[in-house]
């Protein structure tokens, strides 16, 4: 039944945001509030355990990146940078928006992610180094510069909505983070 509503509170999240009431859960499910009180104790609970049930996609999906022989070291960590973030936003920046300032748990749970989760990422960034794909740099200020960036983009998102995605903004970020702003063709004078 666990399962059955988180389902339900992911597909409401799609079209509602997280503006959908208990009772939207319930109608779509055919259910009492009773239910799914027994199962869940607020809507916070709801929201706090999408974000959890994101996060641990999301930590998945990187584990599968980081273990796929096909790729690069350096494909590795750009795809795996792309990706964090995405379940996060549960495909809408919007909604980063609204945990923010509607779900201060849920919030709290997706930033401590945020900040604290880059052991992965680690791991390809001193192969990246062992491998000479990638110079020694400041770890800890890549990680500020990245969190800052996300930030700030996701202001630039709900203020500007519709200019691009958040998943294009973060491949972009991406790219300048790893790759710079100088050209191929510049001898970086």
């Amino acid at each position: 039944m666990r399962e059955r509503i988180l389902q339900a509170v992911a597909a409401e999240v799609d079209y509602r945001g997280l503006k959908f009431s208990i009772r939207d859960i319930t109608s779509r499910l055919g259910i009492s509030s009773k239910t799914l009180y027994q199962q869940f104790e607020s809507k916070e609970s709801l929201v706090l355990a999408l974000v959890k049930q994101s996060i641990g996609e999301m930590r998945a999906t990187e584990a599968t990146i980081r273990e796929d022989e096909s790729l690069p070291t350096l494909e590795k960590l750009k795809q795996a940078l792309i990706i964090l973030p995405g379940g996060i936003a549960m495909k809408d920046v919007r909604l980063l928006d609204e945990l923010r300032n509607g779900y201060p748990e849920a919030w709290r749970y997706a930033d401590e992610y945020m900040r604290e989760g880059w052991i992965g990422i680690r791991a390809l960034v001193d192969e990246g180094v062992e491998q000479g794909v990638l110079k020694e740099f400041n770890f800890d200020l890549f990680v500020q510069m990245y969190i800052g960036s996300m930030y700030r983009l996701i202001e630039y998102q709900v203020s500007r909505a519709g200019e691009m995605t958040l998943i294009e903004g973060i491949t972009q970020v991406v790219d300048i983070l790893l790759e710079g702003i100088c050209s191929d063709k510049s001898d970086h004078k």
